[in-house]
C-alpha cells in the first residue's frame, strides 16, 4: 500500500463503472465490475481519494477469479480523522499507452437506495473515549451521499449503523397520570429486542442516570414488532435537562448489544407541533415536554414553563405564513439581514455592536441589506436599541416572524434556533431558521470549550461565516471543525470596536466563571448541592479573600453565567465589598472594561481582558471533570495566559501576587497576548462587513 497528497478534486465529471459487492469482512471487499472491459494491455489500479485532502491511497488488490477484484482495505483505520465529515471515494485509474482515465464505482441503479452499507472494519475504540459504555466505530463501504452516485468509505458507531438500518418509529405516546406510555414499531431482522432505556443525557460518567421501561408487550404486526412501554415518572430523580430513550437490540450473530432511538415520523411531528401540549409537573417545579430532536429521534425535556409555550403562538405563525405568501415580492424586494443576540432577550455583546455599527455608518447601503435588530419588548437592554428604533423588530411578534421568513442573511453570536423560541415548543418555524445563510460572530473565542460537536460545518449550529480572533483560533476552527479557510474570517469581535481600559480609577476585581452543562436545567436544589456552587460559595465567603480586599481596598463584582444567572440569588455573601451582579445591573462589557483584573475558570472572556493588557487568574477545581465533559484545544496547564489554580489557597496566593505587582501582566504572559491579535485598531465590525461583502460576492 503506498500513499501520496494531492490537492483535492471533483468526482463528479468521471465515467461510472456499474459495481456489485460481493462480500465485505475483516478489511477485505470482493466486488465485481459490471460491464467493464478494460484494454487488455492496460494496467488497472483502485483508488481511495479524500474528499477533503485529496489524499490518495493504494489497497492491495488480487483476482479470485476474472470477474471478482478482491481488495485489502485493512490498513485504512490509520488513515482516519474520527469525524463524520471526512471519507474516502472508491475510484478505479486505468493507464494504456500514458492515457490515464480515472472511473468511480457505482452501484447498479435500480438498487442503489436500497444497498445496505458493507462492515469492513469492526471494534475501533478511541482511546480518550472514558464514557461509561465506550462507544465501537466501524468502517463501511457504503453508496455516497452526494450527487457523485459513487461508492465511499466512511467511519461511524455501531449504533448509528443499526440506526440507519433498521426502522423504529413511534407509533403513540400519552403522559396522563405521569404514566409515561409509548408504542412504537421496531423492524428487528435478525436483531431480538432487550429493553428499552430512559437516560439522562450527560457527558459526565458519574452522572449517568437511566431507568429501565416496563415492557407492557411485544406482538407481530406485519412484519415488524409493536412494542408497548410504560414508565412511572414520578420514580424519576429529575436532575438535568434532556433525556433521550434508547431502544436496546441484541445481535446473535456477533453477540453484540447496541442501542438505537425511536424516529418520530412526519405525521407524528406535525401532531406533535400543533395539537399536542401534554406534560409532567415535577416536585421542582418544572414541567417534562416530550420533543424531537434534530435528527427526529424521540426525547423528553424537563425545564420552566415558558411564555411561549401557548397555542397563541401557532395561531401567529398560521398568520403570519399566510401574510408572508400573500405579499412574498414585497418581502423579497426588503432584502432583510436580522441580527441578534442570546435568545433575543439582551443587546450588550458581538451582535449589538454590529449593529450600532451598521447603523452610525451606513452598512445598509453598503450591504445592500436592510438590517433589523430583534429583541424581546422588555428587555433590560431595550434603551440600547431605541435610537434605532426603526431597525427594531420585536421578538416572537407576527412582523417578526414574517421577516425570518423573508431574511437574506441572519448575523448572530449565538446558534440561529436563538433568533426565535424554539425550545419553548415545536415549531414549524424551525425548517425556515435552518435555511438561514448564517454569520456567527461567536460570543467568545474558540479554545477553552470543544464545541465542533455543534458548531461544525454540517452541524446544528453550523454557519456560512465564521468569525474568529486570532489566526492560532482560525486554524483551531479549520482542524476540528472542517470549514474551508475562506469560510473563517479573522476579523475581532465587533464588542472590542468599543473595549478600552477604564481600570485607572477603580477598585474593581471581576470575577466571572462560565458555565457546566452537567447542570444546565438544575433546579435550585440541585444547583446548590454542586461541586460549582460550594466552590464558589466559598470563594465569596471567604475570610482571607475579604481580608485581601479589606487591605487593598478593593471590590469584587461576580457575575454568572448567563445559563445559571437563575441562580444567583443562592449565594448570600456577608461583605460589602463583593456585590452580586445580574443580567441589566451593568452591561458585560463595562464591567470587562471597569476592573482591574478578572478571576475566571475556563470563560473565554479572559481574551477581552487580555485584549487590554489586563491579568487573568484561572480557578480551575473540577479541570478533569471539565475536560471530561466539555474538553478544550488547548492545553489548560500549559497555554493559558495567567496563572491557573486549583485549590482556594492557590488562587488567593495568586490573587495576593497580582494585587502586589500592581495588576501588570508577567512578561511571559505579556509575550503571549502579542501573538493571539491580529487587528487591535477598534475597526472590528467594519472588517467583519468587508468580509461578508466579499462572501456576498463570492456566492
Amino acid at each position: 500500500m503506498l500513499s501520496k497528497k494531492i490537492s483535492p478534486y471533483d468526482l463528479s465529471a468521471t465515467d461510472c463503472i456499474t459495481t456489485e459487492i460481493i462480500s465485505a469482512a475483516n478489511g477485505k471487499i470482493a466486488l465485481k465490475l459490471i460491464d467493464f472491459s478494460a484494454d487488455p494491455d492496460a494496467s488497472l489500479r483502485f483508488i481511495l481519494k479524500h474528499n477533503k485532502t485529496g489524499m490518495q491511497l493504494f489497497p492491495e488488490v488480487s483476482r479470485p477469479d476474472p470477474d471478482t477484484y478482491l481488495l485489502d482495505f485493512s490498513f485504512i483505520e490509520a488513515f482516519y480523522e474520527l469525524t463524520g465529515t471526512n471519507f474516502f471515494y472508491l475510484t478505479v485509474e486505468t493507464t494504456s499507452n500514458s492515457n490515464v482515465h480515472l472511473y468511480r464505482l457505482c452501484p447498479p441503479s435500480e438498487t442503489a437506495g436500497s444497498i445496505k452499507p458493507a462492515v469492513l472494519i469492526e471494534d475501533i475504540y478511541l482511546k480518550d473515549d472514558i464514557k461509561e459504555i465506550q462507544t465501537e466505530r466501524i468502517v463501511l463501504l457504503q453508496p455516497a451521499a452526494d450527487d457523485s452516485h459513487a461508492f465511499w468509505i466512511t467511519l461511524c458507531s455501531r449504533n448509528r449503523f443499526i440506526q440507519v438500518t433498521h426502522i423504529c418509529d413511534l407509533r403513540g405516546l400519552s403522559m396522563r397520570g405521569g404514566i409515561l406510555k409509548i408504542t412504537f414499531d421496531l423492524k428487528p431482522d435478525s436483531l431480538e429486542y432487550v429493553k428499552t432505556i430512559f437516560r439522562f443525557r450527560n457527558k459526565l460518567a458519574e452522572a449517568a442516570i437511566a431507568y429501565d421501561f416496563t415492557t407492557v408487550s411485544t406482538r407481530k404486526h406485519g412484519n415488524m414488532l409493536r412494542i408497548k412501554i410504560s414508565l412511572d415518572l414520578h420514580t424519576v430523580t429529575w436532575n438535568g435537562l434532556y433525556w433521550d430513550i434508547y431502544v436496546e437490540v441484541f445481535d446473535p450473530e456477533n453477540n453484540r448489544t447496541n442501542r438505537i432511538q425511536i424516529t418520530v415520523p412526519t405525521r407524528r411531528r406535525m401532531f406533535m407541533k400543533f395539537l399536542y401540549n401534554g406534560s409532567f409537573h415535577t416536585p421542582d417545579d418544572f414541567y417534562v415536554y416530550p420533543y424531537y430532536t434534530g435528527g427526529t429521534k424521540l426525547a423528553l425535556v424537563n425545564r420552566a414553563r415558558e411564555q411561549y409555550d401557548g397555542f397563541d403562538i401557532v395561531l401567529k405563525e398560521f398568520i403570519a405564513m399566510f401574510l408572508y405568501n400573500i405579499a412574498k415580492p414585497y418581502w423579497k424586494k426588503k432584502h432583510i439581514c436580522l441580527v441578534d443576540e442570546k435568545y433575543s432577550t439582551r443587546a450588550q455583546d458581538n451582535g449589538y455592536y454590529f449593529f450600532k455599527h451598521c447603523m452610525e455608518n451606513d452598512e445598509e447601503t453598503y450591504l445592500g441589506q436592510k438590517i433589523y435588530y430583534i429583541i424581546t419588548k422588555d428587555s433590560p437592554d431595550y434603551d440600547m436599541i431605541r435610537p434605532y428604533k426603526k431597525n427594531v423588530v420585536h421578538f416572537m411578534t407576527i412582523r417578526h416572524m414574517c421577516y425570518i421568513l423573508a431574511a437574506e442573511l441572519l448575523v448572530s453570536t449565538d446558534a440561529r434556533s436563538h433568533i426565535y423560541a424554539q425550545r419553548s415548543r415545536h415549531s414549524i418555524f424551525t425548517r425556515y431558521t435552518k435555511k438561514l445563510p448564517f454569520v456567527f460572530l461567536q460570543h467568545g473565542v474558540t479554545a477553552l470549550k470543544r464545541v465542533d460537536f455543534f458548531y461544525g460545518k454540517g452541524k446544528p449550529g453550523s454557519c456560512d461565516l465564521f468569525v474568529v480572533t486570532s489566526e492560532k483560533e482560525k486554524q483551531i476552527v479549520i482542524d476540528n471543525f472542517n470549514y474551508e479557510p475562506d469560510e473563517v474570517i479573522n476579523t475581532g469581535f465587533a464588542r472590542w470596536d468599543v473595549l478600552k481600559d477604564k481600570s485607572q480609577d477603580s477598585h474593581d476585581i471581576l470575577v466571572m466563571p462560565t458555565w457546566r452543562s452537567w447542570l444546565e436545567g438544575a433546579s435550585d436544589r440541585e444547583f446548590e448541592e454542586s461541586d460549582y456552587f460550594r466552590h464558589y460559595a466559598a470563594l465569596l465567603n471567604s475570610q482571607r479573600f475579604k481580608d485581601l480586599l479589606e487591605k487593598y481596598d478593593l471590590h469584587a463584582n461576580f457575575y454568572l453565567h448567563a445559563i445559571f444567572q437563575a441562580h444567583t440569588e443562592s449565594f448570600h455573601i456577608a461583605s460589602d465589598r463583593i456585590h452580586l451582579k445580574s443580567f441589566g445591573d451593568t452591561p458585560v462589557n463595562e464591567l470587562l472594561m471597569q476592573c482591574k483584573m478578572l478571576i475566571t475558570d475556563y470563560s473565554s472572556v479572559s481574551w477581552d481582558v487580555l485584549y487590554q493588557n489586563k491579568p487573568t487568574l484561572f480557578y480551575q477545581f473540577d479541570l478533569d471533570k471539565y475536560n471530561e465533559a466539555h474538553g478544550s484545544y488547548i492545553d489548560m496547564k500549559t497555554d493559558l495566559f495567567g496563572d491557573r489554580a486549583e485549590t482556594l489557597d492557590q488562587l488567593l496566593d495568586s490573587l495576593e501576587k497580582t494585587i502586589q505587582n500592581n495588576f501588570r501582566m508577567e512578561p511571559k504572559y505579556e509575550k503571549m497576548q502579542q501573538e493571539y491579535f491580529q487587528f487591535e485598531d477598534h475597526e472590528h465590525s467594519r472588517h467583519i462587513c468587508e468580509e461578508i461583502k466579499k462572501w456576498m460576492k463570492r456566492k
